[in-house]
C-alpha cells in the first residue's frame, strides 16, 4: 500500500469505466465522493477493493463542494484528483510524484492525455483570459499547431484540464482548493491562477500519461444537459467577473444570441438545440440572481 498519495473521485451517476479505472489502483487509499442520493454502488465498490473510503451525499453537491470534502480526509503528504473517466495505472502515478519532487517550485503536476485511439490530445489548453484577449487567426494557427505536438520533456503551462493532477496536500490546505462557488467548470483555471499567483509552477510531463474517455462518466439525459450547459454558463460568467473583465457586456450579448437561437430553433423543430439554447439562458439568470444574493 502506497502511503505518499490518496486518490480522490468526485462521481455523479458515473458509468462502468469506473471499475475499469479502479483496477489499475488497488495500491493507493482511495477516497470516493458520491453525488448520487440514490446510488446503489457502495457494497459492489467494498467487493471490489476494501481500500475505498465512500461516502454519499444527499444531494448532487457539485464537483468543488464534494473534492472538498474529500480532501478534509486525506492524510497523506500528496493527493490525486481523478474522475471516473479517466484512466491511469500506477506507474504513472508514481512517475507523477517523481517529476513533483524533482523541481523545487512546483504547485501541481499532471500527466499527458491519450484519447481511445491512443493519440495524444493534450493537457493544457489556452487559458480564457488570453482567449479573450488574444482572439486573433495568428495565435488560434500557433496554439491548434502546439496542442499537437507531442512534448519530449517536461514544459510549464498556465493551466491545465481538471483531472488527473497532483497536488501537495498541506500546500494546498493553506491557498485553498476548489472555489466552492463553482458548480462544476472553470475550478480547474481558477485553482491553477492560485498556484501561479503564489509564485509556483503548473508542470506537464510525457514521463506520465492517462487515457481520458470523455463523456462516458455521465449518463446522457435533459436533467444532465441542463446542470451541465447552465453550470458553465454561470460558472464563465462567475470567472470573468473574479477578474473583473466586462462580464455585463457578455451577459448582454450572449441573452440575445441565446434568445435569438431558442427561437431560431422552436421555429426550426430542434429540440436539443431548444433545450440547449434554454440552459444557457438559465446560466445566465442563475448567475445574475447569485450575484445580487452574494453581492460580490
Amino acid at each position: 500500500m502506497n502511503n505518499d498519495i490518496t486518490i480522490i473521485f468526485v462521481l455523479y451517476k458515473s458509468g462502468n469505466i469506473l471499475y475499469e479505472n479502479l483496477k489499475e489502483l488497488k495500491n493507493f487509499k482511495k477516497i470516493i465522493i458520491d453525488n448520487n442520493p440514490s446510488s446503489t454502488i457502495e457494497t459492489e465498490l467494498k467487493l471490489i477493493d476494501k481500500n475505498i473510503v465512500y461516502k454519499k451525499m444527499n444531494s448532487n453537491l457539485g464537483m468543488s463542494k464534494a473534492a472538498k470534502i474529500a480532501l478534509d480526509s486525506v492524510n497523506t503528504n500528496f493527493f490525486l484528483y481523478l474522475t471516473a473517466d479517466t484512466i491511469i495505472n500506477e506507474k504513472n502515478i508514481l512517475n507523477l510524484l517523481t517529476i513533483y519532487k524533482k523541481y523545487p517550485n512546483i504547485g501541481l503536476v499532471a500527466p499527458i492525455h491519450l484519447d481511445k485511439k491512443g493519440d495524444y490530445s493534450g493537457n493544457y489548453f489556452c487559458h480564457p483570459l488570453k482567449r479573450i484577449i488574444n482572439r486573433n487567426k495568428f495565435n488560434k494557427n500557433i496554439y491548434k499547431s502546439l496542442s499537437k505536438l507531442l512534448p519530449e520533456g517536461d514544459f510549464s503551462v498556465s493551466t491545465v484540464w481538471g483531472a488527473p493532477i497532483l497536488l501537495k496536500t498541506s500546500l494546498i490546505k493553506e491557498i485553498g482548493f476548489f472555489d466552492q462557488n463553482f458548480f462544476m467548470y472553470f475550478e480547474d483555471v481558477d485553482l491553477c491562477d492560485r498556484i501561479i499567483d503564489n509564485g509556483l509552477e503548473i508542470i506537464e510531463t510525457p514521463f506520465s500519461f492517462c487515457h481520458h474517455h470523455k463523456g462516458s462518466s455521465n449518463i446522457k439525459s435533459i436533467n444532465n444537459l441542463y446542470t451541465t450547459i447552465s453550470s458553465y454558463k454561470f460558472s464563465e460568467l462567475y470567472y470573468f467577473s473574479k477578474f473583473k473583465i466586462k462580464y455585463r457586456i457578455r451577459i448582454y450579448i450572449h441573452s440575445f444570441d441565446y434568445f435569438f437561437r431558442l427561437i431560431l430553433n422552436v421555429v426550426l423543430f430542434n429540440k436539443l438545440k431548444i433545450f440547449s439554447n434554454l440552459f444557457r439562458l438559465v446560466g445566465i439568470i442563475r448567475f445574475i440572481f447569485y450575484k445580487k444574493i452574494s453581492k460580490f
